[in-house]
């Protein structure tokens, strides 16, 4: 497969994780009311800045590597060429952060209007709608940025 194909191929899976994760969003999550939805969206929007990085890693000739973090910690030096803000590195890390402590935890719960995780030692980490819809916005700002270079 040759670079340019590699790159839309890259690009068109991200795209297509962001819809996904959109979609459920506004059109599942208001009819289904289930709030394990939210963590289903954020895993949708970690894939889609998953793609992302790694067709900037291989525009730069950099061999990307497994798993979102250090695909981030790869992506650090290229940012100021990509218009990607010290925010957005810091968004996607809350992104994988989130999936860890999902991964890591021994009960989640739902809250009021909210996704609660729960660590061994208690920590509470809440994610809620409101959390998701800014987590999409960024996603969508970061996916246009990569897109336009």
């Amino acid at each position: 497969m040759n670079k340019t194909h590699n790159l839309a191929s890259l690009s068109a899976k991200a795209f297509d994780h962001y819809q996904t994760a959109d979609h459920l969003f506004h059109i599942t999550f208001p009819v289904a009311k289930d709030h394990k939805l939210l963590l289903l969206i954020v895993k949708s929007l970690s894939n889609c800045l998953e793609y992302s990085i790694e067709s900037i890693l291989i525009k730069e000739k950099i061999n990307p590597p497994e798993g979102l973090l250090k695909k981030i910690n790869a992506l650090r030096h290229l940012t100021k060429q990509y218009h990607l803000s010290n925010d957005d590195i810091v968004f996607m890390l809350r992104i994988q952060e989130l999936l860890y402590q999902q991964k890591q935890s021994p009960m989640e719960f739902k809250r009021r209007n909210a996704h609660v995780i729960c660590s061994d030692d208690y920590d509470l980490e809440v994610v809620s709608a409101k959390d998701v819809e800014e987590f999409l916005q960024r996603t969508k700002k970061i996916l246009n940025v990569v897109n336009k270079s």
